[in-house]
């Protein structure tokens, strides 16, 4: 074995033992968790989907009968399923030692874990092992990123999926032969499978071959990769068995001009859609300013360096494409930053290239003062001013990380100065169980945002919520998860318990102009969760 194979096997043992450490880190966290806004959705679908591989495996033909297909596959079939198979099939093992909602997040934790393993190893492999282990630890400990790694939502599938296409594409640039066409086929056809952001990787990377490659075997791999794509994405979705054309019409229609409005406060007014500079801001304030700092040095060290320079531009691509898009204005969904998942993974990557550049030069500097003796510590102590701030932000924080804002802009209290939104997607619910569970008397009902009730019903599913306690809804209010939850049409202000989180995007910021909100400043809450003077839930009774 040559000492270039035995290193790359050594990488390749140092990524499974990140991915390893990850999952661990992820599964011992994520009890503390909240459930969230959207995992509701997910959770029932990945349930009826491998429900429907039951059937398909006991009776094919039922199975494909267009009546029972409608049945299993109609739940969230406004997303591709990929995910969700992948999700529920893991369910139904990790079930038999975890508890329901672990069970369910298994999945994606899986995934994040590869991800880890494939950011260091490509990181590694081509800038050093120094880079590797800080993009590792930079994605990890970015506070948003990290509490999304936990959920049960498509938001990090599509980033560890996107990242997969570039990891297999550039794994395999330089090899010939038909495998690795039809293996980056199948993986881009799984990412478009799982949501429809992944259709922007394979033109970033014919920009990038317009760039720097320009060799038709690889244009011709990328143009038979995407035709492979599409028999897979198709093949994965049952739903649209029955009337295939009809069907991706209206999957078309919903992903461009069918899709529910979802607004966003920002700089103190709701916006749809956000002005164009969006993204960008809420980048900045989410993302701890020291990696910001370091990610920016790695796009220098991408600019002015020629070595690796083709993979620091792809990352930079992937980078920016999530947020050019939404800040072209002509998406209607909004939530902060979840939509900008995959910009967070090379962000760390340009971060571990650009730390490493900067201990290149300290060790440089060093050496020429002939005191290459100091290279360890001063190597700790830039790691340590690099990480220590944002984790000394975000550990009180916990597990409320949705919350998290970067010192640059003054934390919390800073992002409230700035008129950006305290809290969303309902995590904080689930600290209000305890005392309703101590207070409510039999019959009493429990108001919360409207629309938001399944994650009340899923916690009374769960023993979490008294069985004996009534789910306050909008009139005519279902549930995805069961036919007979006990819910109830009632206002905030007929309600016995009033579970109240501070997202302005539904409430706005002044009383004078939200009933709610009017109501919330003239009482004295039973539970207040607040972080350096700033509430995110109060409970009323």
């Amino acid at each position: 074995m040559t000492s270039k194979s035995m290193e790359e096997t050594k990488d390749k043992r140092i990524a499974i033992i990140l991915g390893l450490c990850t999952l661990v880190l992820l599964v011992a966290t994520a009890p503390q968790i909240g459930l969230t806004w959207d995992e509701p959705a997910y959770i029932a679908a990945s349930e009826s989907y491998v429900e429907w591989f039951g059937e398909l495996v006991t009776n094919p033909k039922q199975a494909l009968d267009q009546e029972t297909i409608d049945s299993y596959w109609e739940i969230n079939h406004e997303h591709p399923p990929v995910d969700k198979i992948w999700s529920g099939a893991v369910w139904r093992l990790s079930r038999l030692i975890f508890n329901d909602l672990a069970a369910h997040r298994m999945g994606n934790m899986l995934l994040v874990a590869a991800l880890v393993a494939m950011l260091y190893l490509i990181v590694a492999t081509e800038y050093g092992r120094t880079a590797g282990f800080v993009a590792a630890a930079a994605l990890l400990t970015l506070p948003r990123f990290f509490f999304h790694a936990h959920l049960a939502a498509l938001d990090m599938p599509a980033a560890v999926m996107i990242f997969a296409v570039l990891f297999v594409f550039w794994r395999t640039k330089d090899r010939t032969g038909l495998w690795s066409t039809i293996g980056l086929g199948v993986v881009w056809g799984l990412a478009v499978a799982t949501k429809v952001n992944a259709v922007f990787v394979m033109p970033i990377l014919f920009l990038w071959l317009l760039i720097f490659k320009r060799e038709i075997r690889l244009f011709v791999r990328l143009v038979l990769s995407s035709i492979i794509a599409f028999p897979i994405f198709l093949l994965s979705w049952p739903w649209l068995y029955p009337a295939v054309y009809e069907r991706i019409d209206e999957y078309i229609r919903f992903i461009t001009i069918d899709h529910w409005e979802i607004g966003q406060f920002y700089l103190h007014e709701f916006h749809m859609p956000p002005p164009w500079h969006f993204p960008f801001v809420i980048l900045f304030a989410v993302v701890p300013l020291t990696l910001m700092l370091f990610c920016l040095v790695g796009v220098v060290r991408t600019a002015v360096k020629k070595k690796n320079r083709g993979l620091g531009t792809l990352f930079f691509f992937n980078a920016l494409a999530p947020m050019i898009v939404l800040s072209i204005g002509e998406s209607m969904v909004y939530d902060n930053e979840r939509l900008f998942m995959p910009t967070f993974v090379y962000i760390a990557a340009l971060a571990g290239t650009g730390l490493d550049w900067a201990l290149s030069g300290i060790r440089n500097g060093l050496k020429r003062m002939k005191k290459e003796s100091l290279m360890r510590r001063a190597t700790a102590i830039l790691i340590l001013l690099v990480f220590i701030p944002h984790l000394v932000l975000a550990f009180p924080l916990y597990p409320h990380l949705l919350s998290y804002y970067s010192e640059a802009i003054g934390s919390l209290p800073g992002a409230r100065r700035m008129g950006l939104e305290t809290t969303y997607w309902c995590e904080t619910f689930a600290e209000s169980l305890a005392f309703i569970n101590d207070n409510a008397e039999a019959g009493d009902s429990v108001w919360t945002d409207p629309w938001s009730h399944d994650i009340m019903v899923y916690y009374q599913l769960q023993g979490r919520l008294r069985d004996d306690v009534w789910i306050a809804t909008p009139p005519y209010a279902t549930s995805i998860l069961r036919s007979d939850a006990r819910l109830i049409a009632r206002e905030y202000y007929e309600a016995d318990f009033v579970v109240f989180q501070y997202r302005q995007t539904a409430i706005g910021e002044d009383p004078a102009s939200s009933p709610i909100l009017a109501w919330v400043a003239s009482r004295e809450p039973d539970v207040r969760i607040s972080y350096l003077g700033v509430p995110l839930l109060d409970v009323y009774q």
